[in-house]
């Protein structure tokens, strides 16, 4: 439990709202665009520069069952400067929907970024993923679809940002989080990106924060082993003074090291 390992989490998350408001107050922004009928399925959009732009999808963490997008507006400057259109998406949370549920409704706004990606400058072909937390998992679950089954096909995404990710579901049931996210023993294997085949080898990024607890450490190592050994051409960051909340910090600067993997994607 990440919020047991960073006691003063609720400074960081607050910190994190702070910094996202005057991105959100720019002149460009477009708010709570709603891609589907769910209580939160909607998006904010900040559209690139100039045309034909690569698409970056946040995807927010909290475990499944909490946080928004609101969070994060503060990471679309960087990557809007490099020339991005970035889009942050929000999902209904567990345990108003389950875990499959939450993952058909990522897909969904996938498929309508793609459908909408030239009036944000974008091209609906040049997808880069990324997430942390909950949102890597939900990244990495996004590329376990095959094109002829989805809406948005897995050949649209061009690369990936995994950032602190939980990969391996097994210890839901034994920690707090499973009374919200509520999981069968026969559910979790085909939720564990770490068991299941990687199909879709790309441009990736794994990061993880050097001071979070052993196991995210642990997973984000094995889940980047997995993606090389697959052919994926995957960049490996264990971020030094860093923890779970901490880490995502760094991409409100464009010099820091994760940031600038982050935007070398976008060339994808």
């Amino acid at each position: 439990m990440p919020r047991i390992a960073v006691p003063d989490h609720e400074k960081w998350l607050a910190e994190d709202l702070a910094l996202s408001v005057p991105v959100q107050q720019s002149r460009n922004a477009q708010l709570n665009v709603r891609y589907g009928p769910g209580a939160r399925q909607v998006l904010d959009i900040f559209p690139a520069r100039a045309a034909n732009a690569p698409i970056l999808v946040w995807i927010h963490g909290g475990y499944w069952r909490a946080l928004s997008k609101d969070h994060y507006s503060f990471i679309a400057p960087p990557f809007l400067a490099a020339g991005a259109a970035v889009v942050l998406i929000n999902y209904d949370l567990c345990p108003n929907v389950d875990l499959p549920t939450l993952l058909a409704q990522t897909r969904a706004a996938l498929h309508w970024v793609r459908v909408h990606a030239a009036e944000m400058g974008g091209n609906a072909d040049r997808l880069v993923l990324a997430g942390n937390s909950a949102g890597a998992h939900i990244c990495a679950m996004a590329l376990q679809y095959s094109d002829a089954a989805d809406c948005a096909p897995i050949s649209a995404i061009r690369a990936a940002a995994f950032i602190t990710g939980i990969y391996d579901l097994s210890p839901i049931p034994r920690i707090q989080v499973r009374d919200e996210v509520h999981l069968t023993p026969d559910q979790i294997p085909g939720l564990s990106p770490l068991a299941l085949p990687i199909t879709h080898p790309l441009p990736s990024v794994v990061a993880v924060g050097a001071d979070e607890p052993e196991m995210w450490i642990e997973q984000s190592e094995m889940y980047h082993a997995r993606l090389v050994a697959a052919g994926s051409v995957s960049k490996y960051l264990c971020v030094p003074g860093r923890h779970h909340f901490s880490i995502t910090r760094d991409l409100a600067n464009a010099e820091a090291p994760l940031t600038r993997a982050m935007i070398g994607l976008l060339q994808a």
